[in-house]
């Protein structure tokens, strides 16, 4: 089973500050470092790093070329990874606070330049049954449901940012949604007061309703994560908690990386003809991996450069987890 990610590729600017910038103000930046990001081109690496094949699609600009060598080096397939002249690649500026917390700026410039014919070229080399990342940082997300679906891919949809197209798409015939909790709420209303009433499982249900044929996962910070599989009751894993935060820029695209591992290690086992609650062990086993691979990606600096290799993850996973996905 092979992952393409049809995601973003972006330089970002970095700048720790004293605290986060207000309106009216001017504050001196103490240091400023270049990093390749993008919830796409981090997603890419986490599967990389997590031992998934994946190709990744998308666009650069001439600035870009740095974002396609990085994803090659890290084993991802660049294939489908193009450049347009005319454009300057996606970019951000990234202000990190004394507690680790991020404010981010972002420009998508040739992140929004994606087709119809770019996406249908991109997964034109796969077979049904296989997997589409999406994010919600390009343009073109309905054009790729839509293709993936036709050609049988299983679509797996982080929609970040979340903003009031989101629940327009076809979401209910995806095979998961990855979100955080802004997201989630978001999803359920974008009405806050109605979202804000539920608890964690109320969401969980009153989205699963909505999207029943669908596996949900909801990040919810130091309360952990809520895991929704369709048939099945929802189940909450902890928060694994690290003593020192230094940069969360990359914790959810770490979490999404390693947890589209858990998916398509769950989907193998089902297309083998493993018993159901066989295949959910192995999703619930993966979910433990994605996160304690969130958690330890905060204690480094910088976006894709602080995704933890597997090897790092499951020796702390064998440490932390007993055999319920409990912590120790």
């Amino acid at each position: 089973m092979h992952v393409l990610n049809i995601g973003s590729l972006n330089i970002d600017n970095v700048y720790q500050v004293p605290h986060f910038l207000r309106g009216g103000e001017t504050v001196a930046a103490y240091r400023r470092t270049l990093h390749v990001g993008g919830k796409g081109l981090n997603q890419s690496v986490a599967l990389a790093r997590a031992g998934i094949a994946s190709s990744h699609a998308g666009i650069i600009g001439r600035d870009g070329e740095v974002l396609k060598n990085f994803l090659e080096a890290e084993g991802v397939n660049v294939a489908h990874v193009e450049m347009r002249a005319d454009e300057a690649s996606g970019h951000t500026v990234i202000q990190i606070s004394p507690e680790g917390e991020n404010a981010i700026l972002y420009y998508p410039g040739t992140n929004t330049c994606l087709t119809r014919e770019f996406v249908k070229n991109a997964v034109s080399d796969l077979k049904q049954g296989d997997v589409l990342l999406l994010q919600n940082e390009t343009n073109a997300i309905r054009d790729a449901i839509e293709i993936g679906l036709e050609k049988g891919l299983r679509i797996v949809f982080n929609p970040a940012p979340f903003d009031r197209s989101v629940p327009l798409l076809p979401l209910n015939q995806t095979a998961a949604l990855i979100l955080n909790e802004g997201e989630a709420r978001g999803l359920y209303s974008m009405d806050e007061a109605a979202a804000e009433n539920l608890d964690d499982l109320e969401l969980l249900t009153a989205l699963g309703e909505r999207y029943p044929n669908t596996t949900l996962l909801i990040t919810l910070g130091a309360r952990g994560v809520a895991v929704r599989i369709p048939g099945q009751s929802p189940k909450l894993f902890p928060a694994y908690r690290v003593d020192a935060v230094v940069d969360t820029t990359a914790a959810g695209d770490t979490f999404t990386g390693y947890a589209v591992r858990a998916l398509t290690l769950a989907w193998n086992a089902e297309e083998k003809g493993e018993d159901p609650a066989r295949c959910r062990a192995i999703l619930e086993d993966g979910i433990k991996y994605a996160v304690t691979a969130a958690a330890l990606s905060v204690t480094r600096a910088g976006a894709a450069e602080s995704i933890p290799h597997f090897e790092v993850v499951d020796a702390v996973v064998a440490d932390l987890w007993d055999t319920e996905g409990n912590l120790r």
